[in-house]
């Protein structure tokens, strides 16, 4: 259920011996496990990953970072949790979030489901959910784009592009080419300038790549909070009504943490200091006149 995970480490490629060695140390701060050899130049880099040009002089490699196919990954979980007899609903739109009668509801095009409780982790779109609940998130779109394309060879593990701030993923015999943070209303806007922005930044590092033959092409919103932190824990005014969101993007990095500290909310288990730190109220402005009623 791993999504083909490389488990490699990063390189990080620059410019330059000098961008390198700036960046190396600024990780070296913060702790980052830094592959032996520091800062690699000439054959040194160009053995380490040849799918790079020589526009990339010099890299470094960040030791115990993996990197997957999301889709697989996703779709082997949603297939361990069929089998344990989990039902999964796909394809159905939410419309509304409420609680009733001491329990919560959730209004769907595939029907109306009631529980004893709620998760609402809908990404950027959890904003609009627990509006209908009187509450308004500060939380902003921090849109990235991507696309693939074919390269011979494609990268061994995942590059990073310091001076580009592109990202580049292999993903079987395609590389996934990935950048951008663009903050706009609409969370959907797909803009061609940002694509091409992608390609023209990222063109002077990958040798043998087929700029020609752009595929999945795709814009995606970051839920993107004003501290950083994830949005965990009870939507203010709602008990049985919990938010997931606000990963910025470490979406998939802190998922594993999530599931366990929304695990813990629901049961009383969670430590209190950890939930405290993560409390959506601290990013949450209250409407009394919604959570009344006036306007439902």
């Amino acid at each position: 259920m791993d999504g083909q995970a490389h488990k490699d480490g990063f390189l990080f490629a620059f410019p330059s011996r000098a961008y390198a060695a700036k960046a190396l140390t600024a990780f070296r701060r913060l702790g980052a496990p830094i592959a032996a050899g520091g800062v690699l130049t000439g054959d040194a880099l160009a053995d380490t990953e040849p799918a790079l040009t020589e526009g990339a002089r010099a890299g470094f490699v960040v030791d115990d970072q993996w990197s997957l196919d999301p889709g697989l990954f996703v779709d082997r979980l949603a297939e361990r949790l069929r089998r344990q007899g989990v039902e999964l609903v796909e394809g159905a739109r939410v419309s509304a979030v409420s609680e009733r009668a001491g329990r919560a509801e959730v209004r769907t095009s595939a029907g109306t489901y009631r529980s004893d409780a709620v998760v609402v982790a809908a990404g950027i779109w959890s904003r609009e959910l627990v509006r209908g609940l009187g509450v308004d998130l500060d939380l902003v779109a921090g849109k990235g784009y991507s696309f693939s394309v074919a390269a011979e060879p494609p990268p061994s593990r995942l590059v990073h592009l310091g001076a580009a701030k592109v990202v580049l993923t292999p993903m079987g015999k395609r590389v996934r080419v990935a950048g951008t943070m663009e903050f706009e209303r609409d969370p959907d806007r797909f803009r061609r300038r940002r694509v091409e922005a992608i390609v023209a930044a990222a063109r002077p590092y990958l040798r043998h790549a087929d700029w020609d033959d752009l595929q999945e092409e795709w814009v995606g919103p970051r839920p993107m909070t004003p501290d950083g932190l994830p949005l965990i824990g009870r939507v203010p005014g709602h008990s049985r009504v919990l938010l997931a969101t606000g990963h910025n993007m470490l979406g998939l990095m802190l998922a594993p943490a999530t599931g366990r500290l929304v695990a813990g909310l629901l049961t009383g288990d969670a430590d209190p200091a950890l939930s405290s730190r993560f409390d959506p109220v601290r990013c949450a402005r209250r409407y009394p006149w919604r959570v009344h009623g006036i306007l439902n």
